[in-house]
């Protein structure tokens, strides 16, 4: 959901008596006169902190804590938001509206019908209704259906001046709804007239994107195509009811969409069903908005930042004061959200307060946390603020700090640490290299991974020379001729092929050299370039040696250059790593947006030995993935095994609180027993109401065309 804030509703005693009339005199009890008068109307203006109340404040505390938000350990930032806006600290919509506001009448508020149409457009509490302009039930649901909100409202208040918006529209608040392109927003649409139905109307609305209430027992066969004719998504829009058995949910939907009007193409129906019927627990939340103000968004900032050498990322900001157009510091409070292009940020519980202060920063100045991709902080300074400070002075420019995904990692798995694999080792020395881990990715699904396979012993391939290459006692070398006879997918011209050596040998991937033998020892060595002199001691025997026509390899008038494959690299070949890379490029290639943080190969310990391996993570704007990749399609040999590694991986995934686990696999699929096995574990989590991560099944890796699909649980 990524909230900035949790509050505690309060509401005043007089919101409490109109849903529950007479509790004031029970509270006032034998009061007589005005001692009774002033009791009632002091109970009626404060907060209401009974029972109710209290259970209330305890939910959003620990809700708090769980999510991380507005609160450290000392402090929370807001608590309450009560009926009173001065009283909660919070802009009145009348203060920044630029044009004038319409809502539903509150009298005319009578029915679920009514309801569903008024939280669209908004409520005006203070509002009157004329007699005349009473709209009848099919009217309130014409509204709840038609793509247009605003007829109904405008047809309530025939008077109102041109261009007035609804209460609920952004614009009204100086704001913009902005769909973010990574997520696929689905429409939803709730069924049922109980409270429950109408509280997960709108939170569907704001986690899960455009959502309708429909709380009328016979919608017509319109009603999903009406509110959305435009949705050309990949998925239909979704049916569910917080109240009413999955069953009768679709039973009622069988109703409507019988009662449609058919249509026919060459004489054969047509039956583009527009929805489909889920269970409320299974309501996912693939889509989500950020409101935004509609002239202080998207607005591109040179910092000056410093790369930390675990890979952290620290800006300062020294910003001058900005205040949104049509705000007043002295009055509104806002957020402000920064993005670094590069290294996104995923919500995570542990982003947040002293974890992303850069060193030596002020962790009172505003509270911080880790949204949409980026850092959040409240618009003013939390700390002690002297009276009469200026604008700067008062507006928050906190110096903030973007962890790497290491940092991340071990920061969420606390207190079991986290230690890079020692294939993530190599994998740090291999980017090291190469300069990037897109670049080494990109090696490992091109031909020159292929290439430099042959320099591993006994996967010299049959068109090379023979005396072109040697397999010396500590590794295999090769000359040029011997890298130009190596057939490559797709081909590679001998220019093509020097210029990669060229390339490879300056970035220390390949090291050129000669191969040289000893006069007193049978031994013969690579020797790099920059130990090649005119007398060069034997690697074994460390015997002195001239560099004559007798030492080296050929019985050729001068030496050929060889080349020796770093040792890094070469392990990294000879463990199959090209399958985690391959997994790793193509879910990079994939997102929408920013292109996310890629670790390498880590362990999670317990007890101080390594637990659980995870061969790739990667982390965006929105979540963590946490992978295991395979060359073959078993994750195991046996179920046995199959169920203790997967285990393991779930516990992986819980530990750091990942969204998704990905089974990676350069098979055109898993064997039946691995999937079976992940189908089972999910349905007992699912069972139990444990933590369970969605797992992604990633096969035929390296290949044209990976596919990528969600695993379902198993059934009863």
């Amino acid at each position: 959901m990524q909230p900035d804030h949790v509050l505690a509703y309060t509401p005043s005693g007089d919101t409490v008596e109109a849903i529950r009339p007479g509790v004031i005199d029970q509270l006032v009890g034998d009061l007589k006169g005005e001692a009774r008068a002033q009791s009632e109307a002091f109970v009626r203006a404060e907060p209401w902190h009974h029972r109710e109340a209290l259970e209330v404040e305890q939910a959003a505390a620990g809700l708090r804590e769980r999510l991380g938000v507005n609160a450290t350990r000392e402090m929370a930032q807001e608590t309450h938001l009560f009926d009173d806006p001065a009283k909660a600290g919070l802009t009145v919509l009348t203060d920044v509206a630029t044009r004038p506001v319409l809502g539903v009448p509150f009298p005319l508020v009578s029915t679920p019908s009514a309801l569903a149409y008024a939280v669209r457009v908004g409520v005006d509490l203070d509002g009157a209704a004329a007699d005349s302009r009473i709209p009848e039930e099919a009217r309130w649901q014409e509204g709840v259906t038609q793509h247009a909100s605003t007829a109904l409202l405008d047809w309530l208040h025939p008077s109102s001046p041109q261009g007035t918006l609804a209460m609920r529209d952004p614009t009204a608040a100086r704001c913009a709804r902005l769909e973010r392109d990574r997520f696929q927003a689905v429409p939803v649409v709730v069924l049922g007239d109980r409270p429950e139905d109408f509280a997960l109307a709108q939170l569907a609305n704001v986690v899960h994107g455009p959502c309708m209430w429909v709380p009328w027992p016979g919608p017509s066969a319109m009603t999903i195509t009406g509110r959305f004719p435009r949705w050309r998504g990949s998925g239909l829009a979704r049916v569910t009811s917080a109240s009413m058995p999955p069953a009768d949910v679709e039973a009622r939907m069988h109703t409507m969409w019988e009662r449609r009007p058919r249509a026919f193409v060459d004489g054969e129906e047509v039956d583009n069903k527009a929805f489909e019927c889920v269970p409320v627990n299974d309501l996912r939340t693939s889509g989500q908005s950020l409101y935004v103000h509609d002239q202080a968004w998207d607005l591109p900032r040179s910092l000056p930042a410093t790369i930390l050498p675990d890979g952290s990322l620290e800006a300062t900001l020294g910003l001058p004061a900005e205040v949104p157009p049509g705000l007043d510091p002295t009055r509104d409070k806002w957020q402000v959200l920064l993005v670094a292009s590069d290294h996104p940020l995923p919500p995570h519980r542990v982003l947040t307060g002293e974890a992303l202060y850069a060193q030596r920063s002020n962790p009172w100045e505003t509270f911080v946390r880790a949204a949409d991709g980026g850092i959040t902080y409240s618009s003013h300074r939390f700390d002690f603020v002297p009276k009469g400070a200026s604008l700067a002075g008062t507006l928050a420019a906190p110096r903030l700090r973007w962890p790497s995904l290491p940092v991340i990692l071990a920061m969420a798995a606390a207190p079991h640490p986290v230690q890079s694999s020692p294939a993530g080792k190599r994998t740090a020395v291999a980017q090291r290299l190469l300069g990037s881990r897109t670049a080494l990715e990109n090696l490992a699904d091109g031909p020159g991974w292929d290439l430099l396979k042959t320099f591993l012993p006994r996967q010299q391939h049959p068109s090379q020379p023979k005396d072109a290459w040697w397999a010396l006692k500590t590794s295999v070398v090769m000359s040029f001729r011997a890298l130009a006879a190596t057939p490559a997918e797709p081909e590679w011209t001998t220019p093509q092929r020097r210029a990669q050596v060229d390339e490879w040998t300056r970035q220390g991937v390949l090291r050129r050299g000669l191969a040289l033998g000893c006069q007193e020892c049978p031994a013969f060595e690579f020797y790099p370039l920059e130990e090649v002199t005119q007398h060069y001691r034997c690697r074994r025997c460390s015997a002195d040696n001239e560099l004559i026509h007798e030492r080296w390899k050929t019985d050729t008038s001068e030496p050929e250059w060889y080349y020796e494959l770093h040792p890094a690299i070469a392990e990294l070949i000879d463990k199959n790593a090209d399958v985690p890379l391959q997994a790793t490029r193509y879910l990079r290639q994939q997102t929408r947006g920013m292109r996310p943080l890629v670790g390498a190969e880590f362990e999670i310990l317990r007890d101080g030995q390594p637990f659980v391996e995870i061969d790739f993570a990667l982390a965006g704007a929105d979540e963590i993935w946490l992978g295991e990749a395979k060359k073959g399609p078993a994750l195991r040999e046996n179920h046995r095994d199959t169920k203790r590694e997967l285990g393991k991986l779930l516990h992986g995934c819980k530990t750091v609180a990942a969204h998704r686990l990905i089974l990676a696999t350069a098979a055109p699929q898993w064997n039946t027993a691995t999937t079976t096995v992940a189908r089972q574990e999910l349905h007992g989590l699912h069972t139990a109401g444990k933590y369970a991560p969605d797992i992604y099944l990633l096969s035929a890796v390296g290949s044209a065309e990976p596919v990528l699909e969600l695993l379902a649980p198993a059934q009863n």
